[in-house]
């Protein structure tokens, strides 16, 4: 029964999006009770991150050996990951509903954002280790230029990704001095 209602959760979520999902509409198209769906998730934002779970997972920016490599691998991952539209709408749901649902705003940062904030902020600092960045960079800084940069892109403005953005980020954040 899991297995069907976060199918459903999915399914539903790309056609009505977060804010019309309701646990009500997803109990009745996956054929079981309300009270089924929250003995296993306690709120909406709860199932939804499982369900979609697979889709926001940004991952750990490995140590390639280059400051240029670990950054390009840390945009690569964010484009991919916000690329993906389930992912988008779960973006923005728990950006939109961290008011009213600062559970599940808490939960999509500790499962995603800071984990990946963390080793992309440890890529940084072997990069200013290296030499390649200089010794005073704002890490934090750094990442939410990156972060914006893309988020901007790919989710706000919806463009394509268009050629050579990796390499344009890159350019201008290794020529932080």
């Amino acid at each position: 029964m899991q297995r069907a209602i976060l199918k459903t959760t999915r399914g539903l979520l790309g056609t009505v999006g977060y804010s019309r999902l309701t646990i009500e509409g997803i109990a009745a198209k996956a054929g079981c009770g309300k009270t089924t769906i929250y003995r296993w998730w306690p709120t909406k934002g709860d199932l939804v991150l499982e369900a979609v779970g697979s889709d926001i997972e940004i991952g750990v920016v490995p140590n390639t050996g280059s400051t240029a490599g670990d950054l390009q691998v840390a945009i690569e991952q964010l484009m991919t990951t916000f690329s993906k539209r389930l992912a988008g709408i779960v973006i923005f749901a728990a950006i939109a509903t961290a008011a009213d649902d600062p559970t599940m705003a808490a939960a999509f940062r500790d499962r995603y954002v800071y984990p990946w904030r963390v080793s992309a902020a440890e890529a940084i600092a072997r990069g200013i280790e290296r030499g390649d960045l200089p010794p005073d960079t704002d890490v934090q800084f750094l990442l939410d230029v990156i972060v914006g940069t893309v988020f901007q892109r790919t989710l706000v403005l919806r463009e394509p990704m268009t050629e050579g953005l990796v390499e344009q980020i890159l350019a201008l954040v290794l020529r932080i001095e």
